[in-house]
């Protein structure tokens, strides 16, 4: 029930949240998102995010990710900037990105900063469009002193007017000798008439063990 009423008011501000990849939004357009993964162990992951074209080369926005176990819960919440890479083609797009948030355990905070690097790329499947987004970030915990690289990849296609497909690749490294691999594969429809497109999806995450979970969210632009 929590789950799914979580769900319920992500949709009041709500939804696209795939991996940005280089391209930014246009100036005075954006979108907002939230998704709940609930595994097989009984964790919860929820996460939103917000983003907003400020200028024509800048996009600034939130992101915050959290996850409750049986040990309490933990998470790490940034705002960011965007900004556009002159090494473009007709066909890619070249970004970088700056952030600073607070990572947390429980009812203890710690500052962290990311700096980014990410790059988009238009792409064709047969009589089908779609994206490759590939996002590269160094994350530091001024708290723990722990450095972390990620590497987050996605590739999606576009079926029709209403249905998106897409492949997701999370990896995770950290200063600890710690690593982490998500695979995701996605569906996302939205409906003729309405403003929100919804996602479903599964998780399969290996690091020192292996879990699986299932993943909805809401995605809107506005």
């Amino acid at each position: 029930m929590r789950l799914w009423l979580a769900i319920f008011c992500g949709a009041c501000l709500a939804a696209p949240a795939a991996d940005a990849g280089g391209w930014l939004r246009k100036k005075g357009g954006g979108f907002v998102s939230t998704s709940n993964t609930l595994t097989d162990q009984l964790h919860t992951k929820s996460s939103f995010y917000l983003e907003f074209g400020l200028t024509a080369k800048t996009t600034i926005g939130v992101d915050i990710d959290m996850t409750l176990t049986g040990l309490g819960q933990t998470g790490a919440g940034q705002i960011f900037a965007r900004r556009a890479l002159p090494l473009g083609s007709a066909k890619t797009v070249w970004a970088y990105q700056v952030g600073l948030g607070m990572a947390f355990e429980g009812v203890a905070f710690a500052p962290l900063a990311q700096l980014g690097l990410s790059y988009g790329r238009s792409i064709k499947l047969g009589k089908y469009d779609g994206w490759l987004a590939v996002d590269t970030s160094a994350h530091w915990n001024f708290g723990t002193s722990v450095r972390a690289l990620k590497i987050d990849t996605t590739a999606g296609l576009t079926l029709g007017a209403r249905s998106k497909v897409m492949m997701q690749i999370f990896w995770t490294a950290d200063s600890l000798g710690g690593t982490s691999t998500t695979l995701s594969p996605s569906y996302i429809y939205t409906p003729k008439r309405g403003k929100f497109s919804y996602l479903i999806a599964v998780e399969s995450t290996q690091s020192t063990a292996a879990s699986y979970g299932i993943k909805a969210g809401l995605w809107r632009d506005f």
